[in-house]
């Protein structure tokens, strides 16, 4: 991985949308980017060094290989130099921890 990330930012990797269903019916593409999800889901890749401090809390609280919730048109999209899709969040964006 060739970011790193600074400050209070999360680094969250997305797992790829289903694009067919059990009974074997491909989903189009434009389906599934109008989608409306209000909420979206992934895994913590990095937690950057100062995050949670500015809200009062220890940055130990999240660590890599959690499953977060985050509002879907927060952060913004960075590709890795291997073609790998994140979401760069700030650390106050991330909704919970999913357990």
């Amino acid at each position: 991985m060739s970011i790193k990330i600074l400050l209070h930012h999360v680094l969250v990797s997305i797992p790829p949308s289903e694009t067919q269903t059990e009974s074997g019916i491909v989903i189009p593409t434009e389906v599934l980017n109008k989608e409306r999800k209000a909420v979206e889901y992934g895994t913590v890749a990095q937690v950057g060094p100062t995050a949670f401090t500015q809200l009062g809390r220890d940055p130990s609280i999240l660590s890599v290989g959690e499953k977060v919730s985050f509002l879907r048109y927060s952060g913004k999209s960075v590709i890795d130099s291997d073609g790998t899709d994140y979401i760069l969040l700030n650390d106050e964006d991330i909704l919970c921890v999913i357990e």
